[in-house]
């Protein structure tokens, strides 16, 4: 039933459209709120501006482009000489949003909204596609987004750093006739740094907006074209970042929340808010156990005997830098068994470099899986191959970093797994919310250490409450029943860690990019909040233990002069020898340890959490 959505005064064959094209038939909470009011507005002798704030995934890409593809369809009907009206007119809408991905998403549906079949349409009109959607987000040739700017496109999703760029330099980009702004994600818009970019084109977009003729005829004709520029943002929070940014790119603006009613002024609360029908839960692991962990995870979402249907068993696994992304990716798509490693070791030698240019594979410890991967260093081709082939898959796995933390729709996510803390709290509210989206349920589990436990205070205090996940619990599903093979789960997780370190040392290369991972895992975690120091800070870390949860066994004082190299390997024997010592004494060479003064631990430690911080690289001074 689309009846509410038409109540609010939007155009009938928009709302059928909408509804074939997405199944949307109810309006969220704050489309419900906020679409009356943007309509409303051509009701006035002045357009407003309007602050919209609502928890992540509850649409507030479809309120800000319902107003908007609703006044241009009908500003088609009330003018009789179409010829007004074309793409020519240049830029009639700017959205500016913070991440490239998130651009491809906005003009994916706003295409789809304004491409309404004219079998589809009422007898009593006909629609005249003169809308053209388009964006410029960079990753391809500047004279190609010139020559588009120049045809004309009246409806533009674009990056800001991109925007700027056009607008001091392309002298064909017309933005005269420009009636609506709108900064979507504006916090993360600010937390990227581009608060001086944004002064920079509210600035010069007053400087060429003027009063055109064409503006003044169409205005004469039509109630529905704006009386003058209407600027929206859009935003998960309203922090002092946020608040500053309104004050200068907005004039007396309206607040909408998602929760409350129509609000006058910012709230003063900065709680954050989560959607009642996520199920969140932590899980503290140590370190050395993290890998085992999250192939328990895996293997019970994937597990077809119990879940025959593969259906909608797609997850997301955030992880602090690209490098880890792609040591994650290579590892759970490449390692499996020894036997396995050996055998194929030449045909991998000679595909090493192909595979790293992989971005989706199938997984050779998960069969059933797909595996993707998207982060920043990837390239723009990639990056919008792998969202579109992750939107569309049916299940599949995606390591990735905060690139797709913010806006993003990826449709049917069943579980995030939060593998790396977040180095904000705003970060964290983001990460979950690509699950639980428009009402449906969802799953959240956060990945902790024994040093990071006061966190879930932290969490507690915004708010967000999780259940405790016990790694106990994860780890006995990776045992099968079997009269044969009565190992406890302890040697099965150990097996498992002992065949990642085993593909990780089996070649250069891979130790190379363990190495590579690990180095900017430390770095990554250094850069938490100050607020959070006195929880995530690098004094606290094992990083010896830190170093096999990428599958290094060395300390990292010594990985660089310990790389196990294919060659040195005579045969395969050689290469059992090395695993089978490794088996007896997984801790390596006892002497060595008390030298470096460590505390010697089981893989599965019982007390305090203090147990487990060991000794930094650095030696203190007698």
């Amino acid at each position: 039933d689309t009846s509410l959505f038409i109540s609010m005064g939007l155009d009938n064959d928009l709302v059928e459209n909408m509804k074939n094209k997405f199944g949307i038939e109810k309006p969220t909470n704050i489309q419900l709120k906020a679409i009356p009011v943007l309509i409303s507005s051509n009701n006035n002798k002045k357009e407003f501006d309007v602050v919209v704030q609502s928890e992540t995934g509850s649409g507030k890409t479809l309120t800000y482009l319902l107003p908007i593809v609703h006044r241009l369809i009908n500003i088609t009907t009330d003018i009789q000489d179409n010829e007004l009206l074309s793409r020519s007119m240049g830029t009639l809408a700017i959205i500016l949003v913070p991440t490239r991905e998130l651009a491809i998403q906005v003009v994916s549906v706003l295409e789809s909204l304004i491409n309404i079949p004219p079998s589809k349409l009422t007898s009593r009109r006909h629609l005249n596609h003169w809308i053209v959607a388009g964006s410029v987000i960079g990753g391809e040739k500047k004279q190609s987004e010139k020559a588009r700017l120049r045809k004309g496109i009246n409806i533009l999703v674009c990056t800001p750093g991109r925007l700027l760029d056009h607008l001091q330099n392309t002298k064909s980009f017309l933005v005269k006739n420009l009636c609506w702004l709108i900064l979507d994600e504006a916090d993360r818009l600010l937390e990227l740094g581009f608060e001086e970019t944004l002064q920079s084109i509210v600035k010069i977009l007053e400087e060429k907006i003027s009063n055109s003729e064409t503006k003044n005829q169409l205005f004469s004709s039509s109630k529905f074209w704006p009386k003058g520029r209407q600027t929206i943002l859009c935003s998960a929070t309203l922090k002092d970042d946020v608040k500053r940014l309104v004050g200068y790119t907005l004039f007396n603006p309206i607040f909408i929340g998602g929760k409350d009613l129509i609000e006058e002024k910012i709230e003063k609360s900065t709680n954050f808010s989560t959607p009642n029908q996520l199920k969140q839960s932590y899980i503290i692991t140590p370190a050395k156990l993290r890998l085992a962990t999250l192939t328990a995870i895996f293997k019970s979402i994937f597990n077809v005997k119990q879940t025959e249907n593969l259906m909608n068993r797609k997850i997301i696994v955030f992880i602090s830098c690209c490098d880890s992304v792609d040591f994650h990716f290579d590892l759970f798509m490449n390692a499996g068994k020894i036997n396995e490693i050996i055998s194929e070791e030449s045909d991998e030698e000679d595909n090493d470099d192909k595979s790293q240019n992989n971005y989706q594979s199938i997984s050779k410890i998960i069969p059933e899986a797909k595996l993707f991967r998207l982060h920043g260093d990837l390239s723009q081709n990639v990056r919008t191959t792998v969202f579109n082939e992750f939107s569309h898959s049916n299940s599949g796995i995606l390591f990735c970093t905060d690139v797709a933390a913010r806006g993003l729709d990826l449709p049917d996510v069943a579980k995030i797994i939060q593998y790396d803390p977040p180095t904000d709290l705003k970060d964290y509210v983001h990460r979950v919310g690509r699950t639980a989206r428009l009402g449906k349920e969802g799953e959240a589990i956060l990945f902790l250490l024994p040093s990071e436990i006061e966190y879930i205070n932290v969490l507690k205090s915004q708010k967000i409450f999780a259940e405790p996940v016990q790694v106990k619990t994860l780890l006995k599903s990776l045992v099968t029943p079997n009269k044969r093979n009565n190992k406890g789960y302890e040697l099965v997780a150990t097996d498992i860690q002992l065949d990642f370190e085993g593909y990780v040392l089996s070649n250069s290369k891979r130790t190379i990019l363990a190495q590579k991972a690990y180095s900017s895992h430390i770095r990554a975690y250094a850069t938490h909040i100050s607020l959070e120091k006195h929880i995530f800070h690098v004094k606290k870390l094992h990083l010896g233990h830190i170093a096999k949860s990428f599958g290094l066994r060395e300390a990292p004082s010594n990985i660089n002069n310990n790389i196990i190299s294919p060659k040195k390997l005579d045969n395969k024997h050689d290469y059992r020898k090395i695993l089978n010592k490794e088996k007896k004494n997984p801790f390596g060479d006892q002497k060595n340890i008390k030298k470096r003064n460590f505390e010697i631990m089981n893989e599965f430690p019982i007390g305090n959490y203090k147990s487990m911080i060991g000794p930094t690289t650095k030696r203190k001074r007698k």
